[in-house]
């Protein structure tokens, strides 16, 4: 295969992730039958061209370019950033504002799910509905490269998937020959995921999966991973609590969560108890 047909292939792929269609791609000086053509391969885009057909996806050249497990979109990261900022202030309308009435592309519908996701977290306000749900867990079953956009949704998103679903969803991003890649270009968001499906699976019970995840999680965390090792250590204890009852445990995971805040890790200290007294 040439290079031009490679790229017309990637530039369909992007389009088709992003939920364009070829109109919604076009514009005066490059029209979707010519956008058609250049996926299908048969044509060669001009740079001038090129460039027209990555603007209609609302993309820079830059963006574009850059391998998929290297780049976190600029959306993504936009939106991210608005919706923690309602998220730390604990303002649930604040996050009620980010959600579209009419989400008609992939991407609206992604971040409308993740905003109705932080607003559970908050409030046990559950606004996602059916046909989100099987939107989302098709999205994810569609996933044919793991990328940092993908796992970043996947991290928002653990609320919506049944808990087997998102068991099995892990462990495919554990196995895929992307995944060393994504360690090896940001470690922090892909260890982070995996540990909170950890405490997600363990919080609705599910502690034989719980064990199989960390089995995997432990072969690649490193002696530097120790907010993630604290997280893990905290929650076995929180598993045992929960399937023996024995108060003692439970006295000895308020004895961590108050080292925690004597070693002035008070977020994390703070994000463990709510998580606790939540899920007793």
């Amino acid at each position: 295969m040439t290079i031009e047909l490679d790229l017309g292939a990637f530039y369909k792929e992007t389009r088709e992730k992003l939920g364009y269609s070829q109109r919604d791609a076009e514009s005066a000086y490059c029209d979707h039958s010519l956008i058609s053509r250049f996926e299908n391969g048969e044509t060669v885009l001009r740079a001038d061209k090129l460039l027209m057909a990555i603007n209609g996806l609302d993309l820079t050249p830059t963006e574009f370019f850059v391998w998929h497990g290297d780049y976190l979109p600029n959306r993504l990261q936009m939106f991210n950033k608005k919706m923690n900022a309602y998220v730390i202030n604990g303002d649930v309308e604040g996050l009620k504002t980010l959600l579209k009435t009419r989400a008609i592309r992939n991407e609206d519908k992604i971040f409308n799910i993740v905003a109705k996701c932080a607003i559970f977290d908050l409030s046990d306000e559950m606004l996602i509905t059916k046909s989100e749900r099987k939107f989302i867990e098709k999205y994810f079953n569609g996933v044919k490269q793991w990328t940092i956009y993908e796992m970043s949704v996947f991290a928002h998103c653990l609320e919506v998937l049944d808990v087997g679903e998102a068991y099995d969803i892990g462990q495919d991003i554990l196995k895929s020959d992307e995944f060393s890649k994504i360690i090896a270009s940001n470690a922090a968001l892909a260890k982070k995921t995996l540990v909170n499906l950890y405490v997600h699976l363990i919080c609705h019970g599910s502690y034989r999966y719980a064990e199989k995840l960390k089995r995997g999680i432990d072969n690649f965390l490193t002696e530097w991973d120790m907010s993630e090792k604290i997280i893990l250590h905290i929650f076995e204890k929180f598993s045992l609590y929960r399937q023996e009852k024995n108060p003692e445990l439970l006295s000895e995971i308020q004895d961590d969560i108050q080292i925690l805040n004597r070693f002035g890790a008070t977020g994390m200290a703070k994000r463990m108890t709510l998580f606790i007294e939540k899920f007793c």
